[in-house]
């Protein structure tokens, strides 16, 4: 007599010897399981240290473009003073500043007056 294991889809010549196959069967399968868990729990731990690394990250720009934002308003105030006080405000654009800085620079004196 043959036994037929619908676990292993294979037939064995006696009970213990599919129970024994059976029995490694369901280890393997727990063995695949608990190695897929690991990994999810791997990718879900990486993903949120990158997240917080980000939102770190993140933070300090916002930090930096609060001061940036502070520095500009002082120095608005401190030219419009300047410009009350004295008149124009006259300085040489440098060859080492960026495009951005130049234009930005020349626009904003024209809407400073």
């Amino acid at each position: 007599m043959k036994i037929y294991s619908e676990k292993t889809n294979k037939e064995y010549a006696s009970v213990d010897e599919c129970l024994a196959a059976e029995k490694e069967f369901d280890e393997v399968v727990a063995a695949k399981k608990a190695a897929e868990e690991k990994a999810l729990v791997e990718r879900k731990a990486k993903q949120e240290a990158l997240a917080a690394e980000r939102k770190a990250d993140a933070d300090e720009v916002e930090v930096a473009r609060q001061e940036l934002i502070a520095a500009q308003k002082k120095y608005h105030e401190i030219l419009a003073k300047f410009c009350q006080k004295h008149g124009a405000y006259h300085y040489t654009i440098k060859a080492g500043e960026g495009l951005h800085d130049l234009v930005s620079s020349v626009f904003d004196n024209f809407w400073m007056l």
